[in-house]
């Protein structure tokens, strides 16, 4: 079950934090691009992890790729006297991807309950639709919709 309050507080953060960071992908990658901001070279930036500058240049690539590790990402903004945020951002608003999720769990549910009754030559009359999103509502309200 979903506690409603909780979850409008979760979802009042989320947006916060998706408006804050919107359009804020950076290229070639963060270490890099705070690195030359801040008119690090690759060595100084080596110096200050006790890395060296093959591992802070590999390191830089591998964000670019999205193969870095949260660790050397904090390594690395704590040596730039950098705060690392990090945050999991739905796509849609917190309130709508479970309304989604339940629906189509309760889609599924139905067509092969659906399917079942056909078989048996029980089938139902009832408008699919109506029955999918009154499925859906009860999936939210039981917490039940992954």
């Amino acid at each position: 079950m979903f506690d409603m309050l909780h979850l409008a507080q979760v979802s009042r953060k989320v947006e916060g934090i998706r408006e804050v960071f919107k359009d804020t992908k950076v290229h070639p990658g963060w270490i890099r691009y705070m690195r030359e901001a801040l008119g690090m070279k690759v060595k100084d930036l080596a110096r200050l992890t006790d890395l060296s500058s093959n591992t802070i240049t590999e390191t830089e690539k591998r964000e670019a790729e999205g193969k870095v590790t949260i660790q050397n990402l904090r390594k690395m903004a704590h040596a730039m006297d950098c705060e690392l945020v990090y945050a999991f951002l739905p796509k849609k608003e917190i309130g709508r991807l479970l309304e989604s999720k339940a629906y189509e769990k309760a889609r599924k549910a139905l067509i092969s309950a659906d399917t079942h009754m056909t078989l048996e030559d029980q089938k139902v009359s009832a408008d699919a639709e109506e029955r999918i999103q009154r499925l859906a509502q009860k999936l939210i309200e039981k917490g039940d919709v992954w």
